[in-house]
C-alpha cells in the first residue's frame, strides 16, 4: 500500500505542477495538523465545472479512492473530500449504494458544490473513521438519519437528491471536510458521540462490537493531533 500512496502522490505532485493548484502535499492525505483542513473549501464557478482543471481534479480523487477500496474486510473509502488531499475546491466523492457494514460498496459519484437542503429530526448513530485523522482513531458520531442535497455532477447538471442512513452520514461527514471539521469536531461540537481507538488488526472485532468497543479517547488526544502535538494511544479498558 505505501508503493501505491507513493506513486499517487508523485503523480498527484506533478498534476498540481501542471495545473498550478498550490499544495504542501507531502503524502497522499494531508495530516491531521495541516491549516487547510481547518477551512472552508472553495466553490467551483459553474463555468469551469467542465474545464479540464477540475476535471482532473475529479479524476486524481476517483484514482485515490478506488485504491483504498480493493479489500472490505479491511476498513475502505466510502467518501473523499478534495481538502483531505490538499485541495481546498468543494468537491466531494460519494458512495451512493454502500451498505451499512461497508462490506458491499456500490457507485462512487462526484459531487460538486453541494449543499444540505434539508434533514431530518430523527438522528441515528453510526460509526465512522477518516483518512484525515490517525488510522485508529474512529468514533461514534450522531447524524439526522436522512437528508435532501444539492449539488452540481461532473457534467454540470444540477441535481437534488434524498438519502437516507450510510449514503445519508457520508454526505455530511464529506461536507463536513468543506467546512473545515473532521468527524471528532462533529463529536465535541454536539457533546455526544465517543472517541475509540482500533488498531488495524482490530478492525474485523471493532466492526462488530463498535457501539461496546472498550477503547475509548479522549478530546484532549483529538486536540493534541490536530494542532501537531505529542499525543500517546490510549491504554486498553477492561472490557
Amino acid at each position: 500500500m505505501k508503493k501505491v500512496c507513493l506513486l499517487l502522490c508523485v503523480s498527484l505532485l506533478g498534476f498540481y505542477n501542471l495545473t498550478g493548484v498550490e499544495t504542501s502535499m507531502s503524502s497522499c492525505f494531508l495530516v491531521p495538523s495541516d491549516p487547510l483542513l481547518k477551512k472552508q473549501a472553495v466553490e467551483v464557478p459553474e463555468d469551469e465545472i467542465l474545464s479540464q482543471q477540475t476535471q482532473a481534479i475529479i479524476d486524481r480523487m476517483f484514482e485515490i479512492a478506488k485504491g483504498e477500496r480493493t479489500d472490505t474486510d479491511k476498513a475502505v473509502m466510502v467518501g473523499l473530500a478534495a481538502p483531505q488531499i490538499g485541495i481546498s475546491k468543494r468537491i466531494i466523492l460519494v458512495d451512493i449504494g454502500v451498505d451499512s457494514d461497508r462490506k458491499e460498496l456500490g457507485q462512487l459519484t462526484a459531487y460538486i458544490n453541494p449543499q444540505i437542503l434539508w434533514k431530518s429530526t430523527e438522528l441515528e448513530e453510526g460509526r465512522e473513521g477518516c483518512y484525515s485523522v490517525y488510522k485508529c482513531l474512529r468514533g461514534i458520531v450522531l447524524r439526522p438519519k436522512t437528508i435532501k442535497i444539492k449539488a452540481f455532477d461532473r457534467q454540470g447538471n444540477q441535481v437534488e437528491q434524498e438519502f437516507s442512513g450510510m449514503t445519508a452520514r457520508i454526505f455530511q461527514h464529506e461536507i463536513d471536510h468543506l467546512e473545515g471539521m473532521c468527524f471528532p469536531d462533529q463529536i465535541e461540537k454536539q457533546g455526544k458521540g465517543t472517541l475509540q481507538w482500533v488498531e488495524d488488526d482490530e478492525f474485523s472485532s471493532y466492526r462488530e462490537n463498535w457501539r461496546e468497543w472498550p477503547v475509548k479517547c479522549s478530546n484532549e488526544l483529538w486536540e493534541a493531533m490536530k494542532t501537531g502535538k505529542p499525543y500517546s494511544p490510549p491504554d486498553a479498558q477492561p472490557g
